[in-house]
């Protein structure tokens, strides 16, 4: 099988390779999701002294979430820069050696209840986990035009969603020490560490370079700031970065605090998050499907884009107050339904405006901007939990809001392909 990248040819290169790292990058991100939560607001295993009010651990939990995503924000451009310059098999090899280390680190933080050794943990992880970007532009490298471009995020995105499921599940029945002696909350992490082992071996004797021509620069190490600073001052990118930004600010303020409130309103254990966490990866999946198949057929994926953030918007601000599991189930799964359908449209877009020959730089800057709201959603996450849970999802609702005003500015003939 050929595939080609402009005029050259990437010979013999097995497609399901990068998604198989694609699949074990994410399960290793979110084999350990069940597990944050009750560290901070269980009863039994938390990290957290029992003195602390509840207000503290909120902040704590919030500040704690930032570490990861401030890690990708400093360091994935430079690793979507090198991935330029030196290929993308050196880039994925640089990056799973840190995801096994941070691993290994924030399973001992846990172990012994250490929280700065589980903080440098998290933050070497986020570094490691900058290879996101290397994933979609080795996707992009092997795409013969915008079509299978945007087929391919598409699969990635579906991907993801799996790996929504399968992960978040493991890590719920790998910490449940009822199911064996062995078990407990730093597990997930020894499997994290696994994961990401085996990641590595698979690339290093098995993945294929698909980069075929390099680029010689020197590095930047203010890079993700200088991205943010292009993606700002460029009128043909600008409105669209914002879009991608405030949707993501909005699904991080969804996302990464839905455990803490099931733990705070529903006394929900890791193991029944993790359950709950692989449903919504269920509908996280069906929902990139669905949207994105309803917006190849009819051909405006703009319209489709503005019907999931109309949806989304108007189904996360009722969130907070359903009082029992049921009713939260059902209009949480509308919610992530809906943002399963949003991304991988905007990634596909930011993508086909690029120049082929600086994906990974563009892909650096994307995730500069993912990294940002990731990191943002959950400090200021935590100072509204604090106060009420219902100020977030708020919060959330007028970002989505927001980013669909940015996205109505825009021109339909932006997103065909």
């Amino acid at each position: 099988m050929e595939f080609r990248l402009s005029t050259k040819k990437v010979k013999k290169f097995p497609f399901f390779i990068i998604l198989l790292t694609f699949a074990l990058s994410s399960l290793s991100a979110t084999i350990i999701f069940p597990i944050l939560a009750p560290l901070f607001f269980g009863e039994s295993q938390t990290i957290i002294q029992a003195h602390i009010p509840e207000n503290i651990r909120s902040i704590l939990f919030g500040v704690f979430l930032a570490a990861f995503p401030l890690a990708q924000f400093l360091f994935a451009p430079l690793i979507g820069e090198y991935s330029d310059r030196k290929g993308r098999k050196k880039a994925f090899i640089v990056t799973l050696v840190l995801e096994v280390v941070g691993y290994l680190l924030a399973g001992a933080g846990i172990e012994y209840r250490h929280m700065s050794l589980l903080f440098i943990g998290r933050f070497i992880s986020g570094l490691g986990a900058a290879n996101f970007s290397c994933c979609l532009a080795t996707l992009t490298d092997i795409s013969y035009d915008g079509k299978s471009r945007a087929r391919y995020f598409s699969y990635g995105s579906a991907v993801a969603g799996i790996m929504f499921i399968l992960g978040p599940f493991l890590g719920g029945k790998l910490s449940d020490p009822t199911l064996s002696s062995f078990f407990n909350l730093a597990f997930p992490m020894w499997m994290g560490a696994l994961f990401a082992f085996l990641n590595l071996i698979l690339i290093l004797f098995a993945f294929k370079e698909t980069r075929s021509s390099k680029k010689e620069s020197s590095g930047d190490p203010i890079k993700s700031i200088h991205n943010l600073q292009k993606a700002l001052h460029e009128n043909s990118t600008r409105t669209l970065y914002t879009v991608f930004f405030f949707f993501l600010f909005s699904w991080n303020m969804l996302y990464q605090f839905l455990p803490a409130l099931l733990v705070e309103e529903f006394q929900a254990t890791s193991s029944l998050i993790g359950d709950l966490s692989a449903l919504m990866g269920i509908v996280w999946f069906v929902g990139t499907l669905t949207v994105s198949i309803v917006a190849h057929f009819l051909g405006r994926p703009k319209w489709a884009l503005i019907s999931s953030l109309i949806f989304f918007s108007t189904t996360v601000v009722f969130i907070p107050y359903q009082l029992k599991l049921y009713p939260f189930l059902i209009v949480t799964a509308l919610s992530v339904f809906f943002a399963g359908g949003i991304w991988p449209i905007l990634m596909g877009t930011i993508s086909k405006i690029s120049d082929p020959n600086t994906q990974g730089k563009t892909l650096g800057i994307t995730q500069s901007v993912q990294s940002l709201s990731m990191m943002l959603a959950p400090v200021f996450g935590g100072f509204f939990l604090q106060a009420h849970s219902s100020i977030l999802f708020i919060c959330a609702t007028v970002s989505s809001t927001i980013a669909l005003m940015f996205l109505l500015r825009l021109k339909s003939s932006l997103f065909k392909v």
